[in-house]
This record gives C-alpha cells, structure tokens and sequence, in this order.
C-alpha cells in the first residue's frame, strides 16, 4: 500500500497505483527469492521495502485429503498459496517531502500498466465495504454530483461487509467510519462522530473494497478504496465463491488503509 496519486514498483515494473494493485507477486519464471518494492508519489522522495518468498511447508499438507489432494494441490498453486512471504504485508507511508521529485510516467513500465487497465475497463466489479457504517453507494456525474435514482444496494453476504457488482465509473460513497481495537482484556469499537463521502474513480474487474479509516485532520470519516484485480479472480469464476476469499484479503487490509495528510505526521 502506499499513498494517493503513487506508483507502486516491484523490481521496477509497476504493477499498482496508490491502493490498487494489479497482478501483484513473484512471477513464476522468476527465480530471485528477494525484491524490492518501492513507492513513488510527485513531491516526495521515494520509498522502497524488500520482501522475501519462499515455498510454503502447508502446500504438502494437502496429501492429507488423500482423494481430493490434486484439486488442493491446484486450487493452492492457483492462488498463490503454495508460496509464503516475509513480510506479508507492505504499508509505505512515510515518504519525506520533496518538491523536485517527479514520477517518469511515459516510461515502457508505464505503458503496459496503463494497458492492463484500458483492457479491464469494461468488466464488472465486485465491491463491499469494511470499517463503515450506514453505506450508501451512487454513480456520479463528471462534476461529481450524485445522479439520481443510482443507488446501488449491497447484499450477498450475511455480514456487514455485503457485495455489489456495478461497473467501472464515478461513484460517490458515503458511510461512517467504525473499527476495533484490541487490548489484553477487552475489544474496544471506535465509531466517528462525522460521517464522511468521496468521489471515487472505480476500475473494472476484480474486486474492490471502500474502506473507513479516521481522518484525524477532519476530526471525522475518511474513505479510501482498495482494488484487487488478479488472474486468480478469473481462474475461479464460477467454480468458487472467489468474492468470498479475495474480499477477506481486501477486508484484512482495511486497517492498514491511512489518509493523504497522515504522511505528513
């Protein structure tokens, strides 16, 4: 993850912009057990973090199922399972400001990211929310007012963090940030006194996830959205309930999302 407005890098091929990923991981040919991933956004210098893979021992636990081991042996390969990585997880939020950083956007790296996304344009995505409270999805026009009659309603899954398929576009979400904290003894809810909104550009294809987080400048409810467009959410569409497992992965990082002005901090 890294801030609004970013590029995100591993070993120099971009594969993501800001909270959306696309394609993220160790492609197969590749052998090189440790990359570099790194963060660039205008204005500020660079940030990079390495991440090692290695092959997973709960791959072979699949014999276990004797019969059904090849399919668990396939399904896991197909989702990346087979591989476990150090650190699992990558937030890049403390870039320093730096006004004579610009990101080289006209490079070949660029124009292959850039491709992927014209192509998925025309999909529907899956979307749900996490961390909010009282939801309320629209389309938007150019200008970024709501259009009337659009609301989409959420349903699907017998939780708060319900689904929708709509299509790429403007959308304006509402909602109210609301999270939990853990101590020794006790789980404390967290829920903002201001609800907030924002105008979101969705890409097609995949899944998203809307997610709440505090926004401490505003004293209220901020949204960011993570998208989560991979081979995997093809492979298995209309074999598994892929929406389920990829949006857990979505939802897991709910808590890691944070807002523009907390790189200043």
């Amino acid at each position: 993850m890294g801030p609004e407005n970013s590029s995100i890098y591993i070993e120099n091929e971009k594969v993501g912009e800001s909270l959306i990923l696309t394609r993220s991981g160790f492609p197969e040919l590749e052998k090189k057990p440790t990359k570099t991933i790194r963060v660039e956004k205008d204005g500020f210098s660079p940030e990079s973090a390495e991440i090692e893979s290695s092959f997973s021992l709960w791959f072979w636990g699949n014999i276990l199922l004797l019969p059904a081991a090849p399919i668990g042996f396939i399904t896991d390969y197909f989702l990346g399972y087979h591989k476990t990585y150090r650190p699992s997880a990558v937030v890049l939020n403390k870039l320093k400001e730096n006004p004579s950083f610009k990101i080289q956007n006209k490079s070949a790296s660029h124009e292959k990211f850039n491709q992927r996304v014209t192509q998925d344009k025309d999909k529907n995505i899956s979307v749900s929310y996490g961390n909010l409270i009282n939801v309320r999805l629209t389309k938007a026009d150019e200008s970024g007012k709501e259009i009337p009659g659009s609301e989409f309603k959420f349903a699907g899954l017998p939780t708060t963090n319900q689904e929708a398929e709509i299509t790429s576009g403007r959308y304006l979400i509402q909602g109210t940030f609301e999270g939990d904290a853990y101590t020794a003894k006790a789980r404390i809810r967290y829920t903002a006194k201001v609800p907030g909104q924002v105008i979101i550009d969705v890409p097609g294809g995949g899944v998203g996830v809307f997610c709440g987080t505090y926004d401490f400048e505003k004293k209220g409810t901020g949204i960011r959205f993570l998208h989560i467009n991979e081979e995997d959410t093809t492979v298995f569409q209309g074999l598994l309930p892929r929406f389920d497992f990829l949006r857990r992965i979505a939802l897991s990082n709910c808590k890691d999302v944070f807002n523009p002005q907390d790189l200043k901090k």
